[in-house]
């Protein structure tokens, strides 16, 4: 069995998880995470669309919601904060109106954007920084009830 390592698409914290699973329940928060690669090509408006794997908006693509992905390739229309994990492309059909968090962020020329930018390693979540700050979160919890 060959194990992959995410984040849980809600609470930021790790799980090992089957590379073939579609899906898991997280451990930590009950959660369910998508876990398999979306190819987006209709209208979807949503709250939160999200998985711990990579998504392409195609340019069919219409998409009215906040994304969270690992790597992020638009062709299409999204309108929505944006948060990945490594990598956000833009590509020259695309239309995006939101804020952008990640890694690193490719805006082809011809792309239309409009909004807030935070991109580089510091302003994703990492396995490390979430643990730490979930133990940190414990630990203040154990303090306060023992007072």
């Amino acid at each position: 069995m060959a194990v992959r390592h995410i984040l849980c698409t809600q609470c930021d914290l790790p799980l090992d998880v089957d590379e073939t699973a579609k899906s898991v329940n997280c451990r930590h928060c009950n959660t369910r995470v998508i876990t398999e690669a979306m190819v987006v090509a209709e209208y979807v408006a949503v709250r939160r669309f999200a998985t711990a794997n990579r998504m392409r908006i195609t340019k069919k693509g219409i998409v009215y919601a906040s994304v969270r992905a690992d790597a992020l390739e638009v062709e299409g229309v999204l309108q929505g904060d944006v948060v990945s994990l490594t990598s956000i492309r833009i590509a020259k059909s695309a239309q995006v109106k939101g804020s952008l968090r990640g890694a690193s962020l490719s805006l082809e020329p011809g792309a239309t954007f409009v909004g807030d930018v935070a991109i580089g390693p510091e302003q994703v979540p990492t396995a490390e920084s979430t643990v730490d700050g979930a133990l940190a979160r414990e630990a203040a919890a154990r303090e306060a009830a023992g007072r």
